[in-house]
């Protein structure tokens, strides 16, 4: 997660813009960013994903014209999210590679095969 957004350029001017609205909208992609790395979406926010991280279609509008979201078929996609987190394909190994090493501690262990 980014700890400098509250100073990037572009969410500066986006607030200086729109005031509040922005201000809500930008909580909307911080939960939207949440949301799609805790559900491997690699950055898709479904139109029914939209409720769960608290925001309306006036915040992804306002997203859209911003350029945060992309609008899709199916809702938004966040832009720019396969740059800056990782993907499904990668954190699937990643945690395929944690559950191996943590068999194997297991097994040297208990003395139990894999």
């Amino acid at each position: 997660m980014d700890t400098d957004t509250h100073a990037n350029p572009k969410i500066l001017d986006f607030i200086d813009l729109h005031g509040e609205r922005a201000l809500a909208a930008i909580a909307v992609w911080k939960f939207a960013i949440e949301y799609s790395g805790g559900h491997a979406t690699d950055g898709e926010i479904t139109r029914a994903a939209l409720k769960q991280i608290h925001g309306k279609p006036t915040h992804a509008r306002l997203l859209v014209e911003f350029g945060f979201f992309d609008e899709t078929e199916k809702g938004w996609q966040i832009a720019g999210y396969v740059n800056h987190q990782p993907s499904r394909a990668i954190t699937d190994q990643l945690r395929e590679q944690l559950s191996d090493a943590g068999k194997k501690g297991a097994a040297a262990r208990w003395g139990k095969e894999t």
